[in-house]
């Protein structure tokens, strides 16, 4: 779970751009120095995705184009021996049957089938009746290997654009109908092949051809008498072999034998594998393409932790600074429009409305639509109170008492309408306007911070 984690996370690194506000083509390297004098590039998990992301490229340089083409070309051949040149494109109307079905169910499916059969016989369009009957209303792609012996002799019997009768399969009842077909491409299989091993090329996974070819490579030679006696006696005192100038030996090979617990002969193959694997690893790192690869990603992880750290986290968690933002840029979340926010009181008469406005004027906001509870009980059926923050066009009232609107149609019973409270051009509580306050602020943060690493640079 934890490789797969960091494999993904190499992945993003590749195919993304770094997301940070303002970045100019400097400022990852700027960040990554930043990260590095601050010790994250010391951090246990900067460190194990740096090595699997190692792992990962030494199996690309490992990669041998030509080896995988010849390897692709072979199974292209094994798979036209054994499900033929021909791929076809069905669709079906299909019920599953369970195993143990009582023969009466499947007799009622032949049934309906035959007389789905018949119907498309007439002209009825299969997409139609496969919508409406069928378990399956996707059109596949098969060879011959991909599916049931019962749906390989009926299918392949197809032509594009026939239909077959009802039939069984230990899966079911079908009618398949053959929409295209088409040749199986060598190039466009070789070609995906090749580009699907390049892709999850890894040092774990190279082949015997590819260590020969370096052991060629760096001039490996093997004592084959101190070999065999190892494999006699299970452990040797001597030189083993040489590779690229290096002697390994007996005691070497003991130590390796240590860690891998199987017979002695396999145990040589593997160590012999990692020596050669090791050697051409010292190689890559004075590579310069592999060095600068090595050296963009850290920068690009680097730099993306400590945006993470400087920017983002306080962005979504520092609230005395999103307060203080917000306060010295409120003209910028002002509204296009101003609201009302208060209540709107309906009553009987004016003397029972200007009553209920007194009461209201003397209580807080959150306390108003109890001021009907101050009220005498044979008064309060005459009043209604609405409250809330009203934008122009949401209340007839508000938009002719507050705004300059039309004046409104008076409520049947309560002809007196009156208004309390105030209008608003902008929020005055930063939580009205936090997804977009806590936007601007990562991209102040960001600004600032960047323009700090600038001036020190």
């Amino acid at each position: 779970m934890m490789k797969t984690k960091l494999l993904l996370i190499i992945a993003f690194l590749f195919n993304c751009q770094l997301s940070i506000v303002n970045c100019q083509s400097n400022d990852t390297a700027l960040m990554a120095a930043a990260a590095r004098a601050e010790g994250l590039d010391k951090s246990a998990a900067f460190q194990r995705i740096m090595e699997a992301y190692r792992q990962q490229m030494t199996g690309k340089y490992l990669f041998d184009e030509q080896l995988a083409l010849e390897q692709a070309q072979q199974a292209f051949s094994k798979a036209l021996r054994t499900q033929g040149d021909r791929q076809l494109l069905v669709r079906q109307i299909f019920h599953a049957l369970p195993q143990h079905v009582r023969q009466a169910e499947i007799n009622q499916w032949q049934q309906r089938m035959d007389s789905i059969s018949r119907a498309l016989a007439r002209g009825a369009d299969f997409e139609t009746l496969m919508n409406r009957y069928s378990d399956v209303r996707q059109a596949v792609w098969i060879t011959r290997v991909d599916v049931t012996a019962e749906i390989e002799e009926v299918a392949f019997a197809l032509r594009p654009g026939q239909t077959s009768s009802p039939f069984l399969s230990p899966q079911g009842i079908h009618i398949l109908q053959v929409l295209d077909q088409r040749q199986q491409d060598a190039n466009a299989y070789n070609t995906a092949y090749v580009q699907q091993v390049k892709a999850h090329a890894h040092p774990n996974q190279v082949t015997e051809r590819q260590i020969a070819k370096l052991k060629q490579t760096y001039g490996f030679s093997e004592n084959q008498q101190v070999v065999n006696r190892l494999y006699q006696d299970g452990k040797v005192d001597g030189n083993l072999f040489t590779l690229d100038g290096q002697t390994f030996t007996g005691a070497q090979f003991a130590r390796f034998a240590q860690t891998y617990p199987l017979g002695v002969r396999r145990q040589y193959a593997a160590f012999v594998t990692k020596c050669v694997l090791d050697c051409d690893a010292r190689h890559l790192e004075s590579n310069p393409s592999y060095a600068e690869a090595m050296e963009s990603v850290a920068d690009k992880l680097l730099a993306q932790e400590a945006y993470r750290l400087h920017v983002e986290v306080p962005s979504r968690t520092d609230v005395a600074g999103l307060r203080t933002y917000f306060i010295s840029h409120q003209k910028d979340y002002r509204w296009s429009q101003p609201r009302f926010r208060g209540a709107v009181i309906h009553a009987a008469n004016k003397k029972t409305a200007k009553k209920v406005r007194k009461i209201v004027k003397k209580m807080n906001d959150d306390k108003w639509m109890d001021a009907l509870q101050m009220l005498d009980a044979k008064i309060r059926g005459s009043v209604k109170i609405e409250q809330g923050e009203f934008a122009y066009g949401t209340n007839a009232f508000v938009d002719a008492l507050e705004f300059g609107g039309a004046k409104a149609q008076p409520l049947q019973g309560y002809p007196v309408t009156l208004t309390v409270g105030k209008k608003f051009y902008g929020p005055d509580d930063y939580h009205e306007v936090l997804p977009k306050l806590q936007q601007d602020y990562k991209q102040f943060l960001a600004n600032k911070w960047l323009s700090t690493l600038r001036k020190q640079k």
